[in-house]
């Protein structure tokens, strides 16, 4: 019996070692049957707002037998809340994120962030998981014309980690299509066949997220 009570102190000690923001359970709503809701919904959770490129990744020990950190270092492109364009923003992980050799991130990667408020020693996650730490890359039709044309492809934002957060159908458009007039262009399909072809502009995310945050302000 005290070999069992023992263990369980153990798991519970364990169990409060880790971050609230990783135990609990980010919120996703029934009604949310688009994209653009589960943004809006992923951007009520976030603290911290930022397209940025990942410079530096570098593991941090933990004194007196406590879990490590992995500190992520960005570049701040554009910032929308919680830090300042033209600096840099240090993502501060429990370690246990990274077990097993999982590489949550690798320098040179562009991305735009969503990141809960930082708690205790700073901190954080990704709001939904890796959902919140949305890809930043050119889309095949713009890299083939950028192939033949001396323009740059402009970036989009990969959304399909967003697109897993939908309970029902979820809308799908066209590249070129805002986000904000997506339901003019697009037709319902269910979300497997979907979410692989979820794509926006990043100008148009940020865009969105920043006047939510206005509104939100108000």
């Amino acid at each position: 019996m005290a070999g069992i009570r023992r263990i369980s102190l153990y798991l519970l000690a364990a169990v409060l070692l880790i971050p609230p923001f990783v135990r609990a359970q980010d919120t996703v709503a029934p009604n949310d049957t688009t994209i653009e809701d589960a943004l809006h919904r992923m951007s009520d959770q976030a603290g911290v707002v930022f397209v940025g490129e990942v410079i530096a990744v570098r593991y941090v020990a933990g004194e007196g037998g406590a879990s490590g950190v992995v500190e992520v270092e960005f570049r701040v492109d554009q910032a929308v809340r919680g830090c300042m364009a033209g600096g840099s923003y240090v993502l501060r992980e429990w370690a246990g994120l990274w077990s097993g050799g999982d590489q949550r991130y690798r320098v040179g990667q562009r991305l735009l962030m969503l990141l809960h408020t930082p708690g205790s020693g700073g901190v954080t996650s990704p709001v939904g998981g890796m959902a919140g730490a949305i890809p930043i890359r050119g889309s095949a039709s713009w890299l083939q014309a950028a192939a033949t044309a001396s323009t740059t492809p402009s970036p989009v934002a990969d959304l399909r980690w967003v697109g897993t957060r939908l309970r029902r159908s979820i809308m799908y458009r066209d590249a070129s299509t805002p986000l904000a007039n997506a339901d003019s262009a697009a037709k319902d399909v269910t979300s497997d066949s979907s979410t692989a072809a979820q794509q926006a502009a990043v100008s148009t995310v940020v865009n969105m997220l920043a006047d939510w945050q206005k509104k939100d302000a108000r």
